[in-house]
């Protein structure tokens, strides 16, 4: 079991439903899949800025506010050194991505209606919850937390997802088995070196939309072909839903599916 240490907890500004987390320049970049901004935070805590990706608000109330959000679930940092941070596709309206631009924080738009359409061909509940690069490519990772249990990955050619094309090139399913009862099912990935790692979290419910019990999560590795290499259970009670790295640490990041509950960031040691 891979123990983690509690770093910061997201009370200013408030986060509760923490989705995406990637590290660049010292900074930690955070995204939540019920808010409408990102957070961009200096990895000793001193200082943070809230940078707004949607105008409008969210209701208050629960079952409207998980109705109408965006649902941004993953951030992955481009060639550009750009940030994109990528829509699940669970719903119609959750297929609007965001560019986050390095120098000025400023956010253009970049609509995934077209390729999710296509995926919905693929998979009978689409839920996007992870996304790396590898070299041209975009590799996202589809949640199975619905009733078939569609985990797999999906690549397409990164310059054609920037231009708006929709072609999908490779599909890769795999089976994570169970823990404490209840099925794995993606929820973030990230490389490191030459090695690809991901979130998964066993969550006893069938279903993309709704919220379930969780029974535990873990931290696995596959090399960069998508092979699994292993799995390894995390000593973490909250759902882990952001990953990122550095050059000997992993972060993690939490929601609870409690609005009242802040998100907290975790760290542990990558393994060998």
């Amino acid at each position: 079991m891979i123990k983690l240490k509690n770093l910061h907890t997201f009370s200013n500004p408030f986060v509760s439903a923490a989705s995406g987390l990637n590290l660049i320049n010292n900074q930690f970049y955070l995204i939540a899949d019920d808010e409408l901004f990102a957070v961009a935070i200096d990895k000793d805590f001193t200082s943070s800025k809230v940078i707004t990706l949607f105008s409008g608000e969210l209701a208050t109330e629960k079952k409207l506010r998980k109705k109408m959000k965006p649902d941004l679930e993953s951030m992955v940092e481009l060639p550009s050194g750009d940030i994109l941070c990528v829509p699940s596709g669970s719903e119609k309206h959750r297929s609007q991505g965001v560019i986050i631009k390095k120098n000025n924080h400023a956010v253009e738009y970049l609509n995934f209606k077209g390729l999710y359409q296509e995926l919905n061909k693929t998979f009978s509940e689409l839920n996007i919850e992870g996304a790396i690069i590898i070299n041209e490519w975009l590799r996202l990772f589809q949640r199975g937390n619905g009733k078939k249990r569609e985990n797999a990955t999906v690549d397409i050619h990164l310059d054609d997802l920037l231009k708006g094309k929709t072609k999908i090139s490779y599909v890769k399913y795999y089976d994570l088995g169970l823990l404490n009862g209840a099925p794995l099912s993606f929820t973030d990935a990230t490389i490191s070196t030459n090695r690809i790692h991901f979130l998964a979290a066993a969550e006893d419910c069938e279903s993309t939309y709704l919220d379930g019990e969780i029974k535990g999560s873990v931290m696995g590795t596959m090399d960069l072909a998508g092979n699994l290499l292993r799995l390894e259970t995390l000593d973490l009670k909250s759902k882990p839903e952001g990953l990122c790295t550095d050059l000997e640490n992993f972060y993690v990041v939490t929601d609870d599916d409690d609005r009242a509950k802040p998100s907290s960031l975790f760290s542990g040691k990558l393994p060998l």
